[in-house]
């Protein structure tokens, strides 16, 4: 089955926005976690309630209850990131940027915040600082599929650069246990197209 490089990289964008939400909203093994939640009941009820918006796509009201949240407990970075997630859903991507880099600031070792960087960058046309943030939450965090994915893009659609590709698509399909039967197609491609190439 043949693949464009235009259906892999909307494919990936939505896949990805999506790894990311799920991935913000759950603890991450850097960060240190309280033993109690720092939200009281009706704070985390509004989170659920802003992280379901994001999901139905009212992203305004996410963005909303978010950004109360975050001001009120500006260390959690969940709760950061998901702000800044909604913000690069309604593509507003200098308010996710302002976010992620305050987020950086909290705790710099979170894998998921240099991946959403990565996606905003690509938004923005930005290749050379997407991959940047793409090695940076591979570095943080060695076995992150959706950044080996991400990066993969970068170097196969705005690099062109299939060797790359390939490797990390290869690493993004073993740390999938290659389910993804789309990219495992779309690689046989690219190897063909390197091998025509020489």
């Amino acid at each position: 089955m043949k693949i464009s490089k235009f259906n892999m990289l909307t494919r990936s964008l939505s896949l990805i926005a999506l790894v990311v939400f799920i991935a913000s909203c759950t603890s991450t093994p850097q960060e240190k976690q309280p033993t109690k939640s720092p939200f009281n009941p009706a704070e985390i009820k509004a989170y659920q309630e802003a992280l379901n918006n994001i999901k139905t796509g009212e992203l305004d009201k996410a963005i909303l209850e978010l950004n109360k949240l975050t001001q009120a407990h500006p260390a959690h970075t969940g709760a950061s990131i998901n702000l800044a997630t909604a913000y690069y859903k309604n593509k507003k991507y200098d308010d996710a940027n302002r976010v992620l880099d305050n987020a950086k600031k909290i705790n710099p070792n979170i894998p998921e915040i240099f991946n959403l960087s990565g996606l905003i960058d690509v938004e923005k046309g930005e290749y050379v600082s997407a991959e940047k943030n793409y090695l940076a939450a591979i570095k943080i965090k060695k076995d992150y599929a959706a950044a080996h994915y991400n990066l993969a893009l970068v170097y196969d659609i705005f690099y062109q650069d299939f060797g790359q590709a390939i490797a990390q698509y290869e690493q993004y399909l073993a740390l999938t246990d290659n389910s993804d039967k789309e990219t495992i197609s779309w690689v046989e491609e690219l190897k063909l197209k390197q091998k025509r190439k020489g």
